[in-house]
């Protein structure tokens, strides 16, 4: 973590005109994870330093892409392809915009020792990855650790339909799971060994290449849902109001609408594991499946 010097008089002038200059200094104390500093994740670091958030956590095991040159927010025309860790070039974007920042920089996967370490530190963590694998395990990590959980996710999942959406885990909101916003599926595939996939695959036919095959993905519709996510976290953050625990954003209509989603009254997740911390044991899950499974980008 970088010792550097504060910015001057007056940066957040415009801000404390919202939320007070108490409002600042709660953004101040903030450290926020983001796990996968992607297409989503570069709008997130950028946005959350020039709110003056005083840390982040950068998670993302991925190297930049020449893909990823139409959305990846602080990617430079001459940033070597491969050679270009995103933690790094999130980390840069943080510090050309607020030097006083304290950027952690953890270029490893999820689901590795690394990641959990860093992420215990934290006070808010944003999800911003495609695999609803990746966000069953932050969903209860976030729960173990009683840790505001901020899920983005983008998509296009048929044509003429695109946009994404914010789903908040607070406090006894109910979490993803029990608010059914994780695709069973997904996350069995992406807890499951390679030699489970292979004969998953050999057996019933499956083309594993078409799994989680990438799709279309704007800088602008990334944009829109980093900017709900990040409203909702300096919400909360502030306590300005209450955060909005799910908001939809569809692209194609030019509509934002919240809604509720009801959490079950059994679940396991939020009776049993909230606030269990390291009793909960999430390792459970790197061991079992390695720290090769990617994290996915938007």
């Amino acid at each position: 973590m970088a010792n550097r010097t504060t910015t001057g008089p007056g940066r957040f002038d415009r801000n404390e005109r919202l939320f007070g200059r108490e409002g600042q200094q709660a953004l101040r104390r903030a450290h926020v994870g983001i796990v996968g500093v992607g297409g989503l994740g570069t709008h997130v670091v950028q946005q959350l330093s020039l709110l003056g958030v005083g840390a982040l956590t950068l998670v993302d095991d991925e190297e930049l892409s020449g893909s990823n040159r139409n959305r990846y927010v602080g990617a430079w025309h001459n940033d070597p392809v491969p050679g270009s860790p995103k933690v790094e070039l999130g980390e840069r974007l943080a510090g050309l915009i607020d030097p006083a920042i304290a950027v952690i920089r953890v270029k490893n996967n999820l689901l590795s020792n690394a990641a959990f370490t860093a992420l215990r530190a934290c006070s808010h963590i944003f999800g911003c990855v495609d695999s609803d694998g990746a966000r069953f395990v932050l969903n209860e990590f976030c729960l173990a650790y009683e840790k505001p959980l901020f899920d983005l996710a983008s998509d296009a999942p048929e044509p003429g339909y695109y946009g994404g959406r914010v789903a908040v885990v607070i406090g006894d909101s109910g979490c993803l799971h029990c608010r059914g916003l994780l695709d069973d599926d997904d996350v069995r595939r992406f807890l499951s060994t390679e030699e489970i996939l292979d004969n998953e695959a050999a057996v019933y036919g499956i083309d594993r290449r078409a799994l989680g095959e990438a799709g279309p993905s704007v800088v602008s519709v990334n944009g829109v849902v980093a900017s709900l996510g990040v409203t909702e976290f300096m919400a909360a953050a502030t306590g300005i109001r209450a955060p909005q625990l799910h908001l939809d954003y569809r692209g194609d209509r030019g509509t934002v609408g919240s809604r509720t989603d009801d959490p079950a009254d059994d679940c396991y997740y939020c009776g049993i594991v909230r606030g269990q911390g390291d009793s909960a044991n999430i390792e459970r899950y790197f061991r079992r499946a390695g720290s090769g499974t990617p994290l996915g980008e938007s």
